[in-house]
C-alpha cells in the first residue's frame, strides 16, 4: 500500500475484510485459517488495487473528457472516502462524491457473523442537474500468491467477445468458456491455455436469477466468489494479464452494467448500444438514486473439489455445486441479502 493508505477493517471468528479509504478499494479479504488474500493486486502510481469500483464509466474517457480531468474508470477510485458512523456489528459505512462525474455513492459493507461472507450495497445518486449516461462495474483483481497457473475461474457466462475485436463484437462471438484471439485462434478463458493478455466480456445466461463468478486455487484448496442479482449486473468481464515470460500476473473477475471497455463516444460511434441483447450503458436521471448489491464469499474446499459448476443463494445459504461430481458445498450466512433477492 502507499503511505497515504487509510485502512479500516472488520472481522469475525472466521474472516477479515479491509478497505482503503484512499480510493475506496477492498484490499484484503482472507480467512484466518490459511490467511491467503486473493486481492493483492496493486498498480504502481495509481489507486487501482484489490477490488475497486469503476463508477460513472468502465474504461477510458473521451479525449475531451480527459482534457477536462476525467480519468480511467471514473473518479471514485481517486477520492478519499469518508467513513460514516455505523451501529450494526461488523458493518463498515462510507461515502464519496466524484465531482466531475457528478455522482455520489453511499456504501455499506456487512460481514457475516460467523463465516467468510460479506454483503456490499452501493447507492449511487446523480447530483448533476442533468441526466447522463452511466456505468458501474465491480473490479476485483487477483494476484499472487492466490493467483497461479493452476487457478481456475468459473461463472455462469453465456455469449461473449474479445475487447481487441470489440468494434464488431457479433462477428467474433464466442460461447463461454472460450475466447477468440486476434489471430482467430481460440483459447480457454476459464483456465487460460495460452499466454494472451486481453479482456473477454460475456453476458450472463438469460434465464439466471443471479450472476456469479468464482476463482479456485487447487493448491491451497481455496475458493473465492461473488454472487449478485443479474438485473443489477448482466455482464461478466475477465481481464487476464501475462508478463513477458508468459506467466499469469493478474486476473480481473469483473462484473457490471456493461461489457464495453470504451468511452461513450466510441460506443455510440461504433453502434454498439446493445450487444447480445444487453445494454452497453445505463442512464441515471438528475437526482436519481440507483442501488446495487453483491455478496462476496470465501471458503476452503473438500478433497476432490474441481471448481464451481453452479452457485445459488436460498434460505440464508450459499450453495456451491462442484463442476465434476455435482456434490454441494453449503455456506450458511446470517446475511439476509435483500439487495440481491429483489
Amino acid at each position: 500500500m502507499s503511505d497515504s493508505s487509510q485502512i479500516i477493517s472488520i472481522s469475525n471468528g472466521a474472516a477479515s475484510v479491509s478497505v482503503d479509504l484512499q480510493g475506496g478499494a477492498i484490499v484484503d479479504f482472507h480467512l484466518h485459517e490459511g490467511g491467503i488474500n486473493p486481492l493483492t493486486f496493486k498498480r504502481a502510481g495509481s489507486n487501482f488495487q484489490g477490488h475497486f469500483l469503476c463508477l460513472g464509466r468502465w474504461g477510458p474517457p473521451s479525449d475531451g473528457e480527459k482534457a477536462a480531468g476525467v480519468v480511467m474508470h471514473g473518479e471514485a477510485v481517486t477520492q478519499t472516502w469518508d467513513r460514516q458512523p455505523s451501529t450494526p456489528k461488523n458493518e463498515l459505512r462510507m461515502q464519496t462524491t466524484a465531482p466531475l462525474e457528478g455522482l455520489y455513492v453511499d456504501r455499506a459493507i456487512t460481514l457475516d457473523d460467523e463465516n467468510g461472507v460479506f454483503e456490499v450495497t452501493e447507492k449511487v445518486t446523480n447530483v448533476n442537474p442533468l441526466g447522463r449516461l452511466f456505468n458501474m462495474v465491480q473490479h476485483p483483481t487477483l494476484a499472487k500468491p492466490f493467483l497461479t497457473d493452476s487457478t481456475v475461474v468459473n461463472c455462469n457466462a453465456d455469449h461473449g467477445f474479445n475487447y481487441m475485436l470489440s468494434k464488431r463484437p457479433l462477428d467474433y462471438a464466442v460461447q463461454w468458456p472460450f475466447g477468440i484471439m486476434e489471430d482467430m485462434d481460440t483459447m480457454n478463458v476459464s483456465k487460460p491455455d495460452k499466454a494472451y493478455s486481453s479482456v473477454f466480456s460475456f453476458t450472463i445466461k438469460k434465464d439466471a436469477k443471479f450472476g456469479w463468478i468464482t476463482a479456485y486455487n487447487p493448491e491451497n484448496k481455496l475458493l473465492i466468489g461473488y454472487l449478485w442479482n443479474r438485473g443489477d449486473y448482466p455482464w461478466i468481464s475477465l481481464w487476464q494479464d501475462f508478463d513477458e515470460n508468459g506467466n499469469i500476473r493478474h486476473r480481473g473477475l469483473e462484473f457490471g452494467t456493461t461489457g464495453m471497455h470504451k468511452s461513450y463516444k466510441e460506443i455510440i460511434e461504433e453502434g454498439n448500444h446493445r450487444v447480445f441483447g444487453e445494454d452497453s450503458y445505463k442512464y441515471i436521471d438528475a437526482g436519481e438514486t440507483q442501488s446495487r448489491s453483491y455478496l462476496a464469499f470465501m471458503g476452503n474446499t473438500p478433497a476432490g473439489f474441481t471448481g464451481a459448476g453452479d452457485v445459488n443463494f436460498e434460505n440464508d445459504k450459499l450453495i456451491i455445486t462442484d463442476t465434476t461430481s455435482g456434490k454441494q458445498i453449503t455456506i450458511q450466512t446470517t446475511l439476509k441479502a435483500d439487495g440481491i433477492s429483489k
